[in-house]
């Protein structure tokens, strides 16, 4: 039996700062949709950096070091390290954080629905 979790909407942290990070502690996978990007692309990036120092333990705000990472185009069945249109892509986590960034060259990257959808598997 697994174990599956909706996270709210992101579109409206994306929005604002072109960027977003989930903690996915604990999950095996995350499948991200995408309803309708506007602009440019998204780089999907991982690490298990979460800026920890003396003073605080770390969390998804503070996390850094982020590398590159694959997904898995669900309508193609095709492994990407961008999004660059809307649809179904499923990360096997393998780090902590997920990241998903707007394209440098394009500021104005947006979206109208960003979804993620958490699964542990037993």
């Amino acid at each position: 039996m697994a174990i599956n979790k909706p996270l709210p909407d992101y579109a409206t942290e994306f929005n604002s700062l072109y960027k977003i990070t989930v903690d996915l502690s604990g999950w095996d996978k995350a499948t991200v949709q995408i309803v309708t990007l506007n602009a440019g692309s998204l780089a999907i990036q991982a690490s298990n950096d979460s800026g920890a120092n003396g003073s605080t333990q770390g969390n998804a705000t503070l996390a850094t070091n982020f590398s590159s990472v694959q997904a898995k185009n669900l309508q193609t069945g095709t492994s990407v390290n961008y999004i660059y249109g809307a649809g179904l892509y499923e990360y096997d986590v393998n780090a902590q954080f997920l990241r998903l960034q707007g394209s440098p060259a394009a500021a104005g990257t947006n979206v109208y629905k960003l979804l993620i959808f958490n699964q542990k598997i037993d």
